[in-house]
């Protein structure tokens, strides 16, 4: 029997982490992998420490919600990971920040904003950006290997 590969690994504890989350909207996880796979941080979307959001309004409660993927990089040094994985494809503003990071893969899920755009930046830092197979895609792959 084939091991899962670290992408999926380190999903399956970005789908742990995002049921912390508050948002009644969108809960997302975010995993951060050092060169040696080991876990260098784990986040969720949500509110900061010690603050409260009125998650009653979608549209009010977004400049209030940190970003899993932000979360996730509070623990990591510049250029300690070099694996970021989403469970929602990351915001034009998650890129930027993740590029300063040095990270130079990101896995997602899930694609939530427009992926061309957020591919074509990705690009420009030099930050490949992939989505994860779904569990039904790998089973299918595996089954005709």
């Amino acid at each position: 029997m084939a091991r899962i590969s670290w992408e999926e690994h380190a999903m399956m504890l970005a789908q742990v982490a995002a049921l912390r989350s508050e948002d009644p909207y969108v809960q997302v996880g975010a995993v951060a992998l050092r060169l040696d796979h080991s876990v260098a941080s784990i986040g969720y979307n949500g509110a900061p420490a010690g603050v409260s959001i009125d998650w009653s309004s979608r549209d009010g409660r977004r400049p209030y919600v940190v970003h899993a993927e932000i979360n996730a990089l509070r623990y990591v040094k510049p250029y300690e990971c070099d694996l970021l994985v989403v469970t929602m494809s990351p915001c034009v503003n998650c890129l930027t920040v993740i590029a300063t990071y040095g990270i130079k893969k990101i896995c997602y899920q899930n694609a939530f904003v427009d992926v061309a755009i957020a591919t074509a930046m990705a690009e420009t830092f030099g930050i490949k950006l992939f989505k994860l197979a779904s569990e039904k895609e790998v089973s299918a792959l595996k089954l005709s290997i």
